[in-house]
């Protein structure tokens, strides 16, 4: 049996993946609920039932822990985009479904989406670029469904048009959670009949 101190609580044996996964969750929520500045190392460890050496074994410092958060969600959401994206052919169509993944999770789960694509925490220069690129990845992501689409259209104009796409999706976002009174629908809509209006005639000539 796992014997217990005052500093060390108790803990179930895991594989280091599994126990990775558990202290991750237990991050992502303390991040969401806490914010960035608030969070300690002592506090996932505690939250997680294990010591402090176990958590900097897994994430060196809270802002490793912080970035191993958000590459974890950006790895899923990414998948996302790319499934639903591959799902259907019709470009004007790819571009409605991902809105509407994009409002459903800020519907859903605003706390998470939030740490997506709110503000960036204060993390010093070298875990700030990390961040910056794990944004950069999604728009690639995007970057790809559209080259899918719209092969002919040029490669430069293609990464133009990624970074459009994500930057009226957040935007638009942050309207939403500023006034609660704007439907998912209504964002769907305005997303798709905004950017189609701009796109639309690159994508399908």
């Amino acid at each position: 049996m796992a014997t217990t101190t005052a500093d060390q609580p108790p803990r179930k044996r895991m594989r280091h993946a599994d126990r990775r996964e558990q202290l991750l969750d237990v991050a992502e929520r303390l991040f969401i609920a806490e914010g960035f500045s608030a969070v300690t190392m002592e506090d996932i460890a505690r939250a997680g039932g294990v010591t402090r050496p176990v958590v900097y074994n897994h994430f060196e410092t809270r802002e490793g822990a912080y970035l191993a958060v958000i590459r974890r969600a950006r790895q899923k959401y990414d998948a996302m985009i790319s499934a639903q994206a591959n799902a259907m052919s019709d470009p004007r169509a790819r571009l409605k479904s991902g809105a509407e993944m994009f409002f459903s999770m800020l519907e859903n789960e605003p706390e998470r989406w939030k740490l997506l694509f709110g503000g960036s925490a204060v993390l010093p220069p070298a875990y700030a670029a990390e961040l910056s690129a794990l944004r950069f990845g999604t728009i690639q992501v995007i970057e790809e469904s559209l080259r899918a689409a719209a092969p002919q259209v040029e490669p430069r104009l293609l990464e133009a048009m990624a970074h459009s796409i994500s930057g009226v999706g957040e935007r638009l976002g942050h309207w939403r959670l500023a006034d609660p009174s704007v439907t998912v629908a209504e964002l769907v809509e305005y997303y798709t009949d905004i950017l189609w209006s701009g796109i639309g005639r690159l994508v399908e000539e």
